[in-house]
């Protein structure tokens, strides 16, 4: 009978977490089905997914991953229209040297019209929240570069996509999928004693970056400085990690925080990062990387990132 029991709640652990995944999935569909169904009622027949960024306009993992799923989608729903997805857009806008970061301008959108006559343009931002990822979808009129179709929808996370955002991983080994590729990074709290004491009230932590390599390390940060999501305020800062240092940022807001990780004979080299600070979180630059993704700050706790 206890092992009876023990199957039956195993069972229902399993067909909650399916039903998360799903439930994730089928939001983010049926929002690209809405986006879909606006398009078609305007008579559009060519529409480029230019892709989600951050509700601050960058290109992250998270946003690709995102753009491909939602390409796909909208291509399932397209009946009457096609779909030019991201990768394709890309080679086109490096053909042309257009601007491929951030928010689509409206000059970009004219000339994505006259190169390749698109009708509209699919867009859209993400906002990480605690327990769900707000997600914005909008076309733009490629001749106006004015929106006629959006919607929005709140994806509830769940395991899978937490562990691939990086934001739970509190002292263990979680699976990191996506962004700490390969896996053979460890992320534990530690040190609580270092955490200011008005942490809670300001939702501030710490994280610190552990070098256990025999070679030197820069690491690129790019973090919030407000933990209001209304706000995209973010600053940036540059860590030099010699061989087996560890160094730390204190008083961080309880928001993901971003990094971009490579070895110092990369980044002084001439012919990867020339010693450009910038470069490391340039997506053109990303194949010089040794590591780069999220990690999330977490009020009033401390947190080791150790680079293997």
């Amino acid at each position: 009978m206890k092992h009876l029991s023990t199957l039956f709640i195993s069972c229902c652990i399993l067909n909650i977490t399916a039903l998360f995944a799903q439930d994730f999935d089928s939001k983010f569909e049926k929002l690209a089905q809405d986006l879909s169904h606006k398009i078609d009622t305007k008579g559009k027949k060519k529409i480029a997914v230019w892709g989600f960024v951050t509700e601050g306009g960058e290109r992250t993992a998270l946003g690709n991953y995102l753009t491909e799923d939602f390409s796909i989608y909208m291509t399932n729903f397209a009946d009457n229209f096609e779909i030019i997805d991201r990768k394709h857009l890309d080679i086109i806008l490096k053909e042309h040297k257009l601007n491929s970061e951030g928010y689509i301008d409206k000059a970009t959108a004219k000339e994505l019209q006259k190169i390749i006559a698109v009708d509209a343009i699919v867009t859209g931002t993400y906002t990480v929240l605690s327990s769900t990822i707000k997600v914005r979808a909008k076309a733009l009129d490629t001749e106006t570069a004015l929106q006629f179709a959006a919607n929005m929808t709140s994806l509830p996370m769940n395991e899978d996509v937490n562990s691939y955002l990086g934001i739970a991983v509190n002292g263990g080994n979680n699976p990191n999928k996506g962004f700490n590729t390969p896996l053979n990074s460890n992320e534990t709290i530690n040190n609580p004693e270092t955490v200011d004491s008005k942490c809670k009230k300001m939702s501030t932590g710490d994280v610190c970056f552990s070098n256990s390599l025999n070679e030197k390390i820069v690491v690129k940060l790019t973090f919030f400085t407000t933990p209001d999501t209304k706000y995209f305020n973010h600053s940036k800062k540059t860590i030099i990690l010699d061989a087996k240092e560890t160094k730390c940022v204190y008083g961080l807001v309880d928001r993901p925080l971003k990094y971009h990780i490579a070895k110092w004979k990369d980044y002084i080299d001439d012919e990867k990062f020339k010693g450009n600070e910038h470069y490391l979180s340039h997506d053109h630059y990303w194949k010089y990387l040794k590591d780069m993704g999220e990690l999330k700050v977490e009020t009033c706790k401390s947190k080791t990132y150790t680079i293997k």
